[in-house]
């Protein structure tokens, strides 16, 4: 705003509850609340920026970049739109402007804790391990008790094959705002591994689908060491998590769970049994499907496919809810060259088919599973019908992966911590094979190199 702070000290309280909307996820009310004010006192710098900060949390970043420029160009002193530009340029994979934004954002306020995190991430972005650890390390000498940097030193050394100092510092999720807001508060002490014979432990999953697949197989050896397991999970997973070992019920939410000596969080498992990568229980199959819907959908495939060849199941997007889903999803025409292999039987695992790929998909000539997908439990179904699955970073290819399915997943740069980095396999699922990104965004050589495997594999 420059040479007006009276002007902006006059909207100041308007700009503050829009603010506030905008982090109780009103998005829309914000924006409006925003544009209000500007229609006021047009250019006034303060509200500029807020309008890039509120369009950029609505998936409008195209919107959200010029105006957080412009908004810097009044007022370049301001550390925190420098921070949310540099968030900007990361989601559209330019990284040097990116850290050139998250450098001067440290400059501006070398004691932020939140500035020095983003730092790093844009450091982890361009595969500069040791300047990444060096940025969170900084941000930890300015806030020991800043969550958001013990989590990303956690992502950081749990992608680098460092799990037991990682276990520790994922810990730290907890006392995130996102997890904070969004998890039950347990009312029984967390479980620290000790033996409960004739007593009541209940499991929670904590976060994705995909990190419940993951960390299910920690299930039974809870299990082993109490009397009773009760899992508290989403109805969509419950057909699975019901069949492993040891699980007495499911339950939809913390309410449900009846009484019980202690609790933990399923993602906190790990930790709890101080898993390193040697010992990270990896036996497949540790997820089944019911044996009854297993012959329903083989005998389904039988009919909607040709005999013979080489039947694959499909997911080319994730859930669009997940903050990482920009990265990891691919349109479908660039999976489009899986159509020309000789021999191939596509099925469609995608749930659901996204408007925008359905005249590629109609063109791939694909069996649609989609309307009887209705569960977890009826994809696990018919995963074992199949002789392959190919996928981007989803549930679907967790949830393969437990259960012994042959996998090639797409994976994204940088990839999240459970990929690890730079391995072709996984230490979590013997079955799979990695196609990484050689650097983020850059999705055709990985692709090519998944379809000659295919390809390969028809063979």
């Amino acid at each position: 705003m420059g040479g007006e702070p009276a002007l902006a000290d006059r909207y100041m309280g308007r700009l503050k509850a829009a603010e506030s909307l905008v982090n109780r996820g009103k998005a829309a009310e914000a924006e409006a609340a925003c544009r209000a004010v500007l229609d006021e006192a047009p250019g006034l710098a303060e509200a500029v920026a807020l309008l890039g900060f509120i369009v950029a949390r609505r998936n409008r970043r195209d919107e959200a970049e010029p105006l957080l420029r412009a908004a810097i160009a009044r007022r370049p002193d301001v550390p925190h739109w420098h921070g949310e530009l540099r968030n900007i340029l990361r989601y559209s994979y330019r990284l040097d402007e990116a850290l050139a934004e998250a450098r001067e954002a440290v400059r501006l306020d070398p004691a932020s804790a939140p500035f020095w995190n983003g730092l790093s991430q844009v450091h982890f972005d361009r595969g500069e391990y040791d300047l990444g650890y060096d940025a969170i390390l900084a941000a930890l000498a300015c806030d020991p008790d800043h969550p958001e940097s013990h989590l990303s030193l956690a992502h950081a050394l749990l992608a680098s094959g460092n799990l037991r100092a990682g276990w520790i510092e994922y810990e730290w999720r907890f006392r995130s705002k996102l997890f904070t807001d969004a998890l039950p508060k347990p009312s029984r002490p967390y479980w620290n591994g000790m033996p409960l014979p004739k007593r009541r432990l209940a499991i929670s999953t904590d976060q994705g689908y995909g990190d419940s697949f993951q960390f299910a197989r920690f299930i039974p050896m809870a299990a082993a060491r109490v009397g009773e397991v009760t899992v508290i999970c989403r109805t969509a997973q419950m057909p699975v998590f019901l069949r492993i070992p040891g699980v007495a019920r499911c339950v939809p939410d913390l309410r449900g769970a009846g009484d019980h000596a202690a609790f933990v969080w399923l993602a906190s498992l790990p930790y709890v049994f101080g898993t390193e990568l040697a010992t990270i229980p990896a036996a497949v199959p540790y997820l089944t499907a019911d044996p009854v819907r297993q012959a329903h959908w083989r005998a389904r495939l039988d009919r909607a496919l040709e005999p013979g060849g080489l039947r694959v199941g499909l997911v080319w997007a994730g859930n669009k809810e997940n903050s990482a889903d920009w990265r990891r999803s691919v349109p479908l025409a660039a999976l489009c060259g899986l159509a020309a292999i000789p021999g191939i039987r596509l099925v469609s695992l995608q749930t659901p088919v996204p408007d925008a790929d359905r005249a590629v998909f109609a063109e791939m000539g694909m069996a649609d599973l989609s309307p009887d997908l209705t569960d977890f439990g009826e994809t696990a179904a018919a995963l074992p019908g199949l002789d392959m699955v190919v996928t981007v970073d989803s549930a679907v290819a967790h949830l393969a992966g437990a259960m012994g399915v042959r996998t090639l997943v797409l994976i994204y740069e940088p990839a999240d911590w459970r990929w690890m980095t730079r391995r072709q396999d996984s230490p979590w699922y013997p079955t799979m094979r990695l196609f990484r990104q050689p650097r983020a965004g850059a999705w055709r050589e990985p692709i090519e190199r998944l379809i000659a495997a295919v390809r390969d594999s028809v063979g």
